[in-house]
């Protein structure tokens, strides 16, 4: 399983184990400071799928020396997320360091979303960023966009770059810590650390679904207050009301794992092979060699660094932010 891990970074003390690394932010978390870098504005980019929906975003520009010839880097939170989770912020910061323009989106039914949507999003919505990236491709200074997902945000992502894009200006992307196989990290989470993690996900799934516009019959109300599993969940929310059969079918339609070797533009996979939430085996289970030699993907699996955790010994931000920046810097001029 190890041969998997191509590249390796030093876990800062005491967080020195996949659960620790998982935890950190929650421990001691950062608040990233975007305002001290960068100009912000506020978009509400609407969706056209006869629902009413829309996203919020705010997009920001880097104060000092941005740099005219890159994408806008798109951010898309993981499950319980928000725009404002540390690991999204850090990446913000970072890139706009770098003189990357970033956005970063609430997704459907959460943060700032939450009071412009009637549904909610799930691990396979693909099609609510393409509506950001159309929204962000006029922009001015615009060299296309690349897009960043962490954990069930990262399925999506990597769903998305392997699918056709339509015209779309997308040029590279890349995912950290993404599933690959929806089913098999659902049941990793719900047998880790005695469930806690599972636990954490279904109050934070209940209470966005509470919160948000989405219409549920009694019933639904009166089942939901019971579920105790993210697959009864998405049983009972997700499957239902997107027209899957169950989650197993939404799972399978979804995993992301079956679009890597579709993906045609610049891709980077970041992975810890510790990460607590998703098997190492899912990782496993893909032809690296494979896909590296026949595709633009190319992945940075460690053997440590938890999920989404990737705190470094003397850095200030998280491994990942350093290791995407230099990934999209190679990726090169970009025009469309």
């Amino acid at each position: 399983m190890r041969a998997l891990a191509n590249e390796t970074f030093t876990p800062a003390r005491p967080w020195v184990t996949g659960n620790l690394q998982t935890v950190a932010d929650r421990i001691r978390p950062a608040s990233h400071d975007l305002a001290a870098v960068a100009t912000e504005q506020r978009h509400l980019i609407p969706l056209d799928d006869g629902t009413g929906d829309a996203l919020a975003v705010r997009l920001h520009r880097p104060r000092l020396a941005p740099r005219a010839d890159r994408p806008i880097v798109l951010v898309v939170h993981g499950m319980g997320g928000t725009i404002d989770s540390t690991y999204v912020r850090a990446t913000a910061l970072g890139l706009l360091r770098a003189g990357y323009a970033v956005a970063r989106v609430d997704l459907r039914g959460a943060g700032e979303s939450i009071e412009h949507t009637t549904t909610l999003y799930h691990g396979g919505r693909t099609a609510d960023l393409r509506a950001v990236v159309r929204g962000l491709a006029d922009e001015p200074g615009s060299e296309g966009v690349a897009v960043v997902g962490f954990s069930l945000g990262g399925n999506v992502t990597l769903k998305l770059l392997g699918e056709p894009h339509e015209g779309l200006p997308i040029v590279a992307g890349a995912s950290v810590c993404a599933p690959l196989d929806l089913a098999a990290g659902v049941d990793q989470i719900r047998r880790r650390v005695f469930g806690l993690y599972e636990r954490f996900f279904v109050h934070r799934l209940r209470q966005d679904t509470l919160a948000s516009g989405l219409v549920l019959t009694a019933a639904e109300q009166a089942t939901l207050a019971q579920v105790a599993s993210i697959v009864a969940f998405d049983d009972l929310i997700t499957a239902k009301h997107n027209g899957w059969r169950d989650a197993a079918e939404y799972y399978a339609v979804n995993s992301s794992a079956q679009f890597l070797p579709r993906i045609a533009v610049p891709t980077l996979v970041v992975h810890a092979l510790d990460d607590p939430m998703i098997p190492a085996s899912s990782y496993a289970a893909v032809d690296w060699a494979a896909l590296e030699r026949d595709t633009p993907v190319r992945r940075a699996i460690t053997p440590h660094g938890g999920h989404v955790g990737f705190h470094e010994a003397g850095a200030e931000l998280p491994w990942y932010v350093g290791r995407i920046r230099r990934f999209l810097d190679g990726v090169g001029p970009h025009r469309r």
